[in-house]
């Protein structure tokens, strides 16, 4: 029927005064337009869609010339402030979205160009969204689909990494070989003290055990004097036997000696001298026994 018109769920009419007054957006499902007094401008398709900004030729803040491919996804969510505001909303939002790339781009350096191309994007969608929003778009995503280098800045690139790179495999080394001389001064460190603590637990024994000889040598002596004390008169034998003992010990010696003894000593040596004998041949038997 004429002044009919079928608008899908997805679209809107906007609809304007035979005089061009704005008259309102219509739709979805059957609208009628007057044909006398009205006429619909535009029909604008409400859902996302997505537009591949050709390559843009930027400058990053070091002066190094990048070539990046944006892609923008949008929606418009007023269709009476997009056709009032602006002719031609596809291509505002291309032109927008070059001199905002070559903004954010020039802002930084190329280290963080390439490494940060996600924060690139959001600084785009940002600035995108500001300006687009006067439109009745909603700027919903931006992706950068690809970065370029000029082939030599490539080159320079590659020998900067392979510097990187063998400047950081000596830096491990160093500490490589760092760590090792320091564990090996440790190892060496610890040996020392084992060492250390073997030789001090070595003197502490033998002190211990000369300690323990001489408490015995004492303890020996004291019950020797003991047995003398309870032996009375016959101690004198017993004290004659150690005595020719010792003297048999010094006469057998590889050196030659020279004893001088008091007259009193030697008379009264030759006075018991049958006893003297007696007692060196009890010795002899003693000894020829063991």
């Amino acid at each position: 029927m004429f002044g009919l018109k079928i608008v899908t769920e997805y679209e809107r009419l906007v609809v304007f005064s035979i005089a061009g007054r704005y008259k309102g957006v219509r739709g979805p499902g059957l609208v009628f337009v007057n044909p006398f007094t009205e006429k619909a401008v535009a029909r604008l398709d409400l859902r996302e869609l997505s537009r591949d900004v050709p390559d843009q030729h930027c400058i990053t803040g070091d002066s190094v010339p990048v070539t990046l491919d944006p892609i923008v996804f949008y929606k418009i969510t007023d269709p009476g402030k997009t056709v009032m505001t602006i002719k031609d909303a596809e291509a505002g939002i291309m032109d927008l979205t070059r001199t905002t790339l070559r903004a954010v781009v020039g802002d930084m350096m190329l280290s963080d160009v390439i490494a940060k191309r996600e924060q690139i994007a959001q600084h785009l969608k940002a600035r995108l969204a500001e300006e687009a929003e006067r439109w009745g778009i909603d700027i919903t995503t931006v992706e950068i689909a690809d970065l370029k280098l000029q082939p030599e800045v490539e080159r320079a690139m590659a020998t900067r990494k392979a510097e990187v790179e063998d400047a950081e495999a000596k830096r491990k080394a160093a500490i490589l070989k760092a760590e090792g001389e320091k564990e090996a001064a440790n190892s060496e460190r610890d040996a020392a003290l084992t060492r250390a603590e073997a030789e001090k637990r070595a003197a502490i024994l033998k002190a211990e055990g000369e300690k323990e000889a001489q408490i015995l040598h004492a303890e020996g002596i004291t019950a020797y004097y003991k047995k003398l004390i309870e032996l009375g008169e016959d101690a004198e034998i017993a004290l004659k036997f150690e005595n020719i003992a010792s003297l048999r010990k010094f006469a057998e010696s590889e050196s030659t000696k020279m004893v001088v003894l008091p007259l009193e000593a030697v008379t009264g040596s030759l006075k018991g001298s049958f006893g003297l004998r007696y007692m060196e041949d009890m010795l002899s038997k003693k000894e020829e026994s063991k």
